[in-house]
């Protein structure tokens, strides 16, 4: 078998034919997020909701995502990445239309719970990309579907800034047309979809539990670095705009919502750039053993640089560090998982991942702002240091040397 071709019959060059329809799919889902999140805590204010009823609203979204993900993850292993996304669309479009019509707080947190369902679509999307690609390509590929949930949020968190001022609809019902945008982009350009069905003598994938993948000792090390990862990561960013407001001074005066705004859009701009034009040299010049090392460094970094920033250009250091640190985990720990696994079950790994993700959405926001209510600003810092460094031993003292070498292109 020559190097340009794996055991599927997948070329080692990415096929962007394929790809392209995934990114815009992923990139019109993230739109659409992007609209809706900005106008949801005025929406919810105009029916007399209080800040801790939306975070109760906030998590009943992450907890519906936390059930979904794994289980719609194993059901496009099962029958078909297509398949599972159009259901997650449709599902998406319902949500949104109740959120639209609703006149109640018990309506609205209805359709965020059922559009917290829909997360699932993108364990769907990861897998497809894991299917449709090599092992020296699947960073890549996955660093593309990651890259259009940055893009697909600038363009909806922009679009949502200008439509809030005809009303706090408009921009919902921007989403809902976004969705349906999405639906017809997968019936008719996404190509290639296959279900994977067990050779003679290998146990059907649709009968391998869950359970049994992460029973392999690396898939539990993997776990535990993506968990620290994600604790650490969601302990910042949920905070990071009450620590600035009150810590920061930009151009002399405390840093408000315009000014995070340009923050996000730099988050967002740079995710878009590392995991589109620069994941493969990354993937080049470092095994996936020393990427994820290199991952916490930059947020450790980071989120230090952020701590003491006094400045601009300080804080847009941070921010470089950190920004660029989240761009390369999560195609990073999903590539690494899909070597451990049975291709068969790639939905189901990029399903609990992406649960894994969810759960930390809960808790990450809670633990962060229980310190921050204390006023403990460096304690908070220290936290998500630590927890960074604990994730970045794990990866160095557990993480075999020899798998992460086996992603890279020969």
């Amino acid at each position: 078998m020559s190097a340009g071709a794996s055991l599927n019959g997948v070329s080692d060059r990415l096929d962007w034919q394929l790809m392209l329809p995934l990114f815009a799919i992923v990139a019109l889902y993230a739109a659409g997020v992007g609209a809706v999140l900005p106008v949801l805590p005025f929406y919810l204010r105009a029916m007399g909701a209080s800040p801790l009823i939306f975070g109760l609203v906030l998590a009943t979204e992450a907890i519906s995502q936390s059930a979904a993900s794994p289980l719609l993850g194993q059901l496009s292993d099962r029958f078909g990445r297509k398949r599972v996304l159009l259901a997650s669309q449709f599902v998406a479009v319902a949500s949104l239309l109740l959120l639209a019509v609703a006149q109640s707080i018990f309506i609205v947190m209805l359709a965020r719970f059922l559009f917290g369902l829909t997360a699932g679509n993108f364990s769907a999307a990861i897998a497809y990309a894991a299917d449709k690609s090599t092992v020296a390509t699947r960073r890549q590929a996955i660093g593309i579907v990651n890259a259009g949930l940055g893009l697909g949020a600038i363009v909806g968190a922009g679009l949502s800034s200008i439509l809030s001022e005809i009303s706090l609809t408009t921009p919902i019902y921007l989403a809902l047309a976004l969705s349906i945008s999405g639906i017809i982009v997968t019936t008719f350009w996404l190509k290639g979809d296959t279900v994977v069905r067990p050779s003679a003598g290998e146990p059907d994938p649709a009968k391998v539990s869950l359970w049994a993948i992460t029973a392999s000792p690396v898939v539990r090390i993997l776990l535990i670095v993506m968990l620290c990862h994600f604790l650490a990561f969601g302990m910042y960013t949920s905070q990071l705009p009450l620590f600035l407001a009150d810590k920061f001074v930009w151009n002399g005066h405390a840093l408000g919502a315009r000014e995070f705004s340009y923050v996000i859009a730099a988050d967002g701009a740079i995710n878009v750039v590392v995991q589109l034009f620069l994941i493969r040299w990354f993937g080049r010049v470092f095994s996936e053993h020393q990427l994820i090392i290199l991952i916490f460094a930059l947020i450790c970094t980071g989120v230090i640089s952020a701590g003491v920033a006094n400045s601009v250009p300080v804080l847009a250091f941070a921010v470089l560090c950190i920004s660029t640190g989240d761009a390369l985990a999560k195609p990073t720990y999903l590539a690494a998982l899909s070597l451990h696994i049975p291709p068969g079950r790639h939905g189901a790994a990029m399903g609990a991942g992406q649960a894994l993700a969810a759960v930390m959405d809960i808790a990450s926001p809670v633990f962060a702002g229980f310190i921050l209510g204390w006023g403990l600003y460096g304690v908070w810092i220290g936290t998500v240091v630590a927890i960074a460094i604990i994730g970045a031993i794990v990866a160095a003292t557990l993480l075999p040397r020899h798998a992460s070498q086996a992603s890279q292109p020969g």
